[in-house]
C-alpha cells in the first residue's frame, strides 16, 4: 500500500471514511492506514481526523506532487510518469540520466526549485519556489537537423497553456515566450543522436507561476492576473497541450506546428537584430523554417537562415 493509495480513497470518497473502511479496500492493517495518513499530512495534505468517523481530505497543499499531477490528467502518453523532487540541480540533468537509462517516453521530471537550471548557450537559469521546472522525455522518430523543431512545438503547447490561464502569451524565437514585452518562459531542448537518428530528446521548460521574478525583464502569472495560480492545474494543461501537440506532429508532421507558431509569434513581422557565430545582423524576421530556423530578410534585399543565435527585438517601423 502506498500514500498515492490512502489519498485516492480519501478522494474519491469526499467526506469522512473510517481507517477500518480503509484498510479493508486495500487490504491492509488500520495501523498502516493511520501510518499513511501521517506521511500525508506532513506533506502538507490537510486532512480532519475524527474519532468516530474517520479521515477527511479537507486541502491539498501547493506542490507538484506526481500524484496531484497525474490525478485527473487527460493524456495518454506524456505524463504517464512523473517524477516530483523537492529540489534538484537540472530537472534536465536527471531526466537525461534517466532516458539513458531507457525510461519511457512521455516521462516528467518535476522540481520545486533547481539549483543549477540550465538555459541556452550555457547559461543559469534561476528557479526558485512557485514556478512550473519540469523536463519530459521525447523520443521523435526524427533526424537530429530536425530536432529544434520540438523547441517550436514546446513554445506553441506552453503559448496555448498561458492563453488558457487569462494571459497573453505570444512566442520569441528561438525559445523564449513572452507577456506583455517580458519573458514568462523559457525552452531548452537537449538531445542524444545517432548520425541519422534521434535516441531521446529531454524538453526542459521553465515557467514563472507564483514566483517573483525581476520585473524588469520577466513576468509571471500571478503579476499578470493579479492572483495565484493553481500550478498542479497550470501543469496538466500544459501537459494535454504538449500533448495533443506532439501527436499531431507524430501524425502530420512540422506543418501545423508551424502554422501554430507563426499564428503565435512575435518576432515574425518585425525588425530584429541577430547575434549568431560572432556576427551580428539586422533585418525584418520573415518566416521560420521546419527544422526551426529563423529567415531574416536584410537590408540588401538578400535572407539569411539562422539556425541558432540570440535575437532582440527592435522597434517596429
Amino acid at each position: 500500500m502506498t500514500r498515492e493509495e490512502v489519498l485516492q480513497v480519501l478522494r474519491e470518497k469526499g467526506d469522512y471514511v473510517s481507517g477500518e473502511q480503509i484498510a479493508g479496500l486495500l487490504g491492509v492493517s488500520r495501523a498502516a492506514v493511520w501510518k499513511q495518513v501521517q506521511t500525508l499530512m506532513r506533506e502538507g495534505y490537510q486532512i480532519e481526523s475524527h474519532p468516530h468517523r474517520g479521515y477527511r481530505l479537507i486541502a491539498v497543499p501547493d506542490r507538484l506532487y506526481a500524484s496531484e499531477v497525474r490525478y485527473g490528467l487527460q493524456t495518454k502518453l506524456i505524463g504517464r510518469r512523473v517524477v516530483h523532487l523537492n529540489t534538484t540541480g537540472s530537472t534536465n540533468t536527471v531526466a537525461r540520466q534517466m532516458a539513458e537509462e531507457g525510461v519511457e517516453e512521455g516521462t516528467v521530471v518535476i522540481a520545486e526549485t533547481q539549483t543549477r537550471g540550465k538555459g541556452r548557450l550555457g547559461r543559469k537559469w534561476i528557479t526558485k519556489p512557485g514556478g512550473v521546472w519540469m523536463s519530459v522525455i521525447l523520443k521523435p522518430d526524427i533526424g537530429p537537423a530536425h530536432a529544434a523543431g520540438i523547441t517550436l512545438l514546446a513554445a506553441v503547447s506552453v503559448t496555448k497553456a498561458l492563453r488558457e490561464a487569462g494571459a497573453e502569451a505570444v512566442i520569441k524565437w528561438p525559445n523564449d515566450v513572452l507577456v506583455s514585452d517580458k519573458k514568462i518562459c523559457g525552452i531548452l531542448t537537449e538531445m542524444s543522436a545517432e548520425t541519422d537518428a534521434v535516441s531521446f530528446i529531454v524538453l526542459g521548460i521553465g515557467v514563472n507561476v507564483n514566483n517573483d521574478p525581476p520585473l524588469e525583464t520577466a513576468t509571471s502569472l500571478k503579476a499578470e492576473l493579479g492572483h495565484e495560480v493553481n500550478r498542479v492545474k497550470f501543469v496538466q494543461s500544459l501537459l494535454e497541450s504538449l500533448e495533443e501537440d506532439y501527436l499531431t506532429f507524430k501524425e502530420r508532421g512540422f506543418e501545423p506546428i508551424l502554422w501554430s507558431w507563426r499564428r503565435y509569434s512575435d518576432t515574425l513581422g518585425r525588425p530584429v537584430e541577430v547575434t549568431y557565430q560572432d556576427e551580428t545582423i539586422q533585418g525584418i524576421a520573415q518566416d521560420v523554417s521546419a527544422s526551426g530556423a529563423l529567415i531574416v530578410q536584410l537590408k540588401d534585399g538578400g535572407t539569411r537562415k539562422i539556425v541558432s543565435g540570440d535575437c532582440i527585438h527592435l522597434k517596429r517601423l
